[in-house]
């Protein structure tokens, strides 16, 4: 056994110069290695980086003839307001107390040629409007939410009411219930 030992000690020590030989010139070898994946990564990157500007840029539609073809979307370059006279009307309450509401509306628009067929159509656009927030209750308009419904239904009635035109939003000048 202290032959073993003593062989065991004798190797250990040759085993420790040969390693760090390999150590260093493994050592070389692994930062290169890694030097490479990570010049290589970059590369990769930038390569990728560029491509997506490229494509994003509409750049590449034209390199490849490639023509954008309507989808039916419908690209807004202008909005035009229309500001409604003010509304008065009685709300349905209960009790002996009459409630009223005094509303203001602006119509949004597509162009300024829609201005003479609204003007011509806002009988029907304040009968509609009429009817509608008649059958509310003065609860049915406190907050936020509910408001946002009354806008929601004031413009599918708008829309009604001015069939060919192209009406986007209904917006609130004034609301007030007395």
């Amino acid at each position: 056994m202290a032959d073993e030992d003593d062989e065991m000690e004798d190797e250990e020590p040759e085993e420790d110069s040969g390693d760090e030989d390999e150590d260093e010139e493994g050592g070389a070898k692994k930062g290169g290695k890694k030097k490479l994946i990570i010049i290589g990564g970059s590369v990769l990157l930038l390569l990728i980086m560029g491509g997506a500007g490229v494509f994003f840029s509409g750049l590449l539609d034209e390199m490849l003839g490639i023509e954008e073809e309507d989808a039916g979307i419908i690209i807004l370059e202008g909005k035009v307001f229309y500001k409604l006279e003010d509304i008065t009307l009685n709300l349905n309450a209960e009790g002996p107390k009459s409630r009223f509401l005094k509303l203001g509306l602006t119509l949004v628009l597509l162009n300024e040629e829609d201005i003479i067929k609204i003007e011509s159509r806002i009988p029907r656009i304040v009968d509609n409007v009429t009817a509608y927030m008649r059958e509310l209750k003065p609860e049915e308009l406190a907050g936020s939410a509910n408001f946002y419904r009354v806008r929601e239904n004031l413009l599918v009635r708008v829309q009604v009411a001015v069939a060919p035109v192209k009406v986007t939003e209904v917006l609130f000048n004034s609301a007030l219930i007395q």
